[in-house]
């Protein structure tokens, strides 16, 4: 009508459609151009909730409004409050020699101080006084045979209850140190011989050749004079006389890679503690890095003036060496840097890290030595270790004062690293036979020995009365001991 201020019905506006309601061809309803034109009917919500639509309800977060100074003060008090309730008779601080500035802290600064100290490798323990008081007799040793041959070389897994142990006739073994029992045989490469006079020979050779491929992956070809594991115990390198690397799955004993770059035969291998990257020494003057797990070849490096004898690893980027150019010599692998530490009269033998400034060292003159980062010559020197006889094998329980030592003088005798690193002799525990590798575990209760007829190297000795096989010297209760690591192993601290 006229003067009807509304618009009229044919002015082509659109009609609003009812909310909950579909115009057909159009799905969504159309936005309008003016708020104050389009009000939404209060009932909406409940009409659409009884079709069965259900609104969300956002979660009220409680920390949202924090500060990030707030937020770190919070997690800090989260994480004192789960470690004030855990024990510390089963970590790894059991005799922690903790300095004067620690005597005022309480017991959760002083677990965090520790942990610290751990993180950079600079925790130390005690634990030779604890074996030094008790007697000979109250040790207990374990003989286990399985080798034809003399072995070489000894690894300790990371659980303490897996042993792996290398020998002449190119043989590994996995052994359970609880019950003594063999896990795993890897066999040698064996090939029928060339030449046929004698047929019944090589018809022997032949079908032993054929039994070994039928039972299993076969390992290397010659001696194995090296093995080491990784940290997490996945992985294992084992490398001999025939120049090569082998790396296997522990968990099913197949070859991951086959490492190839050395000239010469494989004399020493570590890993980098909690890494995969892999470190091998070998007689033709080299160290070669790898990454183990991927198969690569990394960098090589190169100083000595004659053969490599031994090599080891610890939680730096670091590898320190020793030779028959009677020197050691410590690597700084992303620099590429040694630094070169002479005084030794022989061959060097054997090298292990006791803690990432100090290491010791065999020599084939008598002696045990202790080295430091700081001075170029040895820190102090041990003669007529083994009674002058050669001292083949040399072991360190790292980040504590226990050192171990083997000759074919038919003792294995243990040492105590003092406060003015000086060696004091702890005991002498009967061992008959060429103690060619020793490893010590981390809780310092037992020890892992490569007991031999000869040398790792050579011939130049034998002891015929001595027996090829491992042996495990408990310096505790057999049954604590692994249990300790199998708790360590669970996560249990």
């Amino acid at each position: 009508q006229p003067g009807c201020c509304g618009p009229k019905p044919d002015s082509g506006m659109k009609r609003r459609t009812p909310p909950g309601r579909s115009t057909g061809s159009q799905s969504k309803r159309p936005k309008p151009q003016n708020d104050d034109f389009f009000i939404e009917s209060e009932s909406s919500g409940d009409e659409a909730e009884a079709e069965g639509g259900v609104e969300d309800v956002e979660e009220i977060d409680p920390f949202a409004n924090e500060t990030a100074d707030e937020r770190r003060v919070r997690i800090a008090k989260e994480y004192l409050s789960k470690i004030e309730g855990l024990p510390d008779e089963l970590s790894d601080n059991e005799g922690v020699v903790d300095g004067d500035a620690t005597k005022n802290l309480g017991p959760v600064a002083l677990r965090l101080h520790r942990e610290a100290l751990k993180l950079k490798g600079k925790l130390k323990r005690a634990v030779a006084e604890k074996i030094g008081d008790k007697k000979v007799e109250q040790f207990v040793v374990k003989r286990l045979r399985g080798h034809r041959l003399p072995v070489t070389c000894v690894a300790l897994g990371v659980e303490g209850r897996v042993a792996y142990s290398g020998s002449k006739d190119g043989s590994i073994i996995q052994w359970d140190l609880a019950s003594g029992k063999k896990l795993h045989v890897i066999k040698n490469k064996r090939t029928p011989p060339k030449r046929k006079k004698k047929k019944k020979q090589f018809k022997k050779a032949a079908a032993e050749s054929k039994n070994n491929s039928k039972a299993g992956t076969l390992g290397h070809a010659g001696a194995v004079l090296a093995l080491a594991v990784s940290t997490d115990g996945k992985i294992l390198a084992s490398g001999g006389l025939d120049k090569s690397i082998i790396v296997w799955d522990t968990s099913n004993f197949e070859i991951l890679h086959t490492l190839v770059g050395h000239r010469d035969s494989i004399s020493g291998l570590a890993f980098r503690v909690s890494t995969h990257t892999l470190y091998s020494g070998s007689t033709d003057r080299s160290v070669m890095c790898w990454d183990a797990k991927r198969g690569v070849y990394m960098e090589s490096l190169y100083g000595h003036q004659s053969e490599i004898m031994s090599i080891d690893g610890l939680l730096q980027d670091r590898a320190v060496t020793c030779g028959a150019d009677k020197t050691c010599r410590l690597w700084k692998i992303p620099e590429q840097t040694q630094l070169l530490f002479k005084g030794a009269r022989e061959t060097l033998d054997c090298v292990r890290f006791l803690d990432e400034d100090r290491w010791v060292t065999a020599c084939q003159d008598g002696s045990v030595a202790l080295w430091g980062r700081q001075k170029k010559k040895a820190l102090f020197r041990r003669d007529r270790a083994h009674g002058g006889k050669w001292v083949t094998s040399v072991g360190a329980c790292v980040f504590t004062d226990l050192v171990a030592s083997g000759s074919s003088d038919g003792y294995l005798r243990l040492w105590q690293v003092d406060g003015n690193n000086k060696l004091e002799q702890l005991h002498e525990i009967p061992i008959l036979g060429f103690i060619n590798a020793i490893c010590i575990s981390r809780n310092g209760k037992f020890l892992v020995l490569g007991v031999a007829q000869e040398h790792r190297m050579g011939r130049w000795e034998r002891i015929p009365k001595a027996r090829n096989g491992i042996h495990i010297v408990y310096l505790e209760d057999p049954e604590s001991a692994h249990c300790e690591e199998q708790k360590k192993q669970n996560g249990i601290h």
